[in-house]
């Protein structure tokens, strides 16, 4: 697979996911818990085939450095993006554990704080992509 490819599907898949994210927000909200469940699950598949999407990019083609006059920024939401995104995999994994065996008490406690990242982790990677387009 190509890099505009392999760049592509990562940008959709996490992109998709996250929009799924609020979508399950939204549908926990109004009650439709089955809905909630089933958006949420394809969240996660998303995510998972974003996490194989983006190690093959990662390992094809070497990483592109960000040339341009906002170095401050970027390193700001890179840094923050990294951490997040390595800390959000097994808060993902323990939130969806909690949730499939009804666990609910503790799943909402953590879900609203692994939601949040999982949009940050989301948003902050298109700007990521927009920045290294701009300036990379």
């Amino acid at each position: 697979m190509g890099y505009e490819i392999l760049t592509f599907l990562s940008l959709t898949t996490i992109g998709l996911s996250g929009i799924l994210i609020l979508t399950g927000l939204f549908l926990v909200k109004t009650g439709r818990r089955e809905l909630h469940r089933k958006v949420m699950l394809t969240a996660s598949f998303l995510a998972l085939l974003f996490l194989i999407f983006y190690g093959l990019k990662y390992v094809m083609y070497p990483p592109k450095l960000y040339q341009g006059p906002h170095r401050g920024l970027y390193l700001f939401v890179m840094i923050s993006h990294s951490i997040l995104a390595t800390l959000n995999i097994p808060l993902a994994a323990v939130t969806v554990f909690l949730g499939f065996t009804n666990r609910l008490s503790k799943h909402r406690r953590i879900a609203p704080i692994t939601a949040v990242v999982w949009i940050y982790v989301a948003v902050s990677g298109w700007i990521i992509f927009a920045l290294l387009k701009m300036g990379g």
